[in-house]
C-alpha cells in the first residue's frame, strides 16, 4: 500500500529534477523555472519520506534525527542536482528491496540537497535585488 505511493512520489520527484536539470540547460530559462520544479520536487520528497517514516515504525525516530555530511560539500547547482537525481533513483531500488531505512536515508539527504540549493537560489534573488 505505502509502498506504491512512496515509488510513485519518489517518480514525481525524479521526474520534477529532470525537469529542473533540463531547465538549467536550456537558453532563455528563466530562475522562477527552476524554483518551481525544485519546489515540486521537495514536496513530492517530503512526502515520501513521511511515508517512508511510517514504514519503519519505531526506527523512524533515530532516522529523523541523521544528517549526512555529504550535502554540505556540493555547492554547483547542476553538480548537487545531479547528486540529487542519483539519490532519488538510490531510494527507489531501496524501496524495491523493501529496505525502508536505505531509502530514507538517500531521500533525505537528497531532500537535503534540494533546500541547499533552492537557498542558494534564494540568496542569488536577493542579491540581484540590491
Amino acid at each position: 500500500m505505502h509502498r506504491d505511493k512512496i515509488q510513485a512520489a519518489l517518480t514525481k520527484a525524479l521526474t520534477h529534477i529532470e525537469e529542473a536539470i533540463n531547465t538549467m540547460k536550456a537558453s532563455g530559462s528563466t530562475e522562477k523555472a527552476l524554483g518551481d520544479s525544485l519546489w515540486a520536487a521537495s514536496a513530492e520528497t517530503e512526502y515520501a519520506l513521511f511515508l517512508l517514516a511510517l514504514m519503519q515504525g519505531d526506527r523512524a525516530e533515530s532516522a529523523f534525527m541523521k544528517r549526512t555530511s555529504a550535502t554540505r560539500q556540493i555547492v554547483e547547482l547542476d553538480i548537487a542536482l545531479a547528486f540529487a537525481r542519483e539519490l532519488f533513483n538510490s531510494a527507489k531500488a531501496r524501496v524495491d528491496e523493501n529496505s525502508f531505512g536505505a531509502s530514507y536515508e538517500a531521500a533525505s539527504s537528497a531532500r537535503n540537497l534540494l533546500l541547499k540549493v533552492q537557498e542558494q537560489l534564494r540568496k542569488k534573488r536577493k542579491e540581484a535585488e540590491r
